[in-house]
């Protein structure tokens, strides 16, 4: 079991390094990557960083607030350049 910690992002960039060391490995040699334990052994510990990734309430209100006015003046300007469009027709 992995135990959350400040480290959790580079533990996710090196298990999802290692993944793909694997997966290159298994097709070299021509192996079944879906029956591969080392392989679901490495996908079941990028299961467990992740969850502790998305778990971590660290990140603000005040992020996602402003990720959201973000993203609703982006849909903004597209659908005031698309209804423009339609105007010239």
């Amino acid at each position: 079991m992995y135990e959350c910690n400040a480290n959790d992002r580079n533990e996710l960039e090196s298990i999802q390094g290692q993944i793909l060391e694997r997966i290159q490995y298994l097709r070299e040699r021509d192996l079944d990557i879906a029956t591969d334990e080392i392989l679901l052994d490495y996908y079941s510990f990028n299961d467990e960083v992740i969850s502790c990734i998305l778990d971590d309430h660290s990140f603000s209100p005040i992020i996602f607030g402003i990720m959201a006015v973000v993203g609703v003046f982006i849909l903004y300007r597209i659908w005031k350049l698309r209804k423009k469009k339609f105007k010239r027709f």
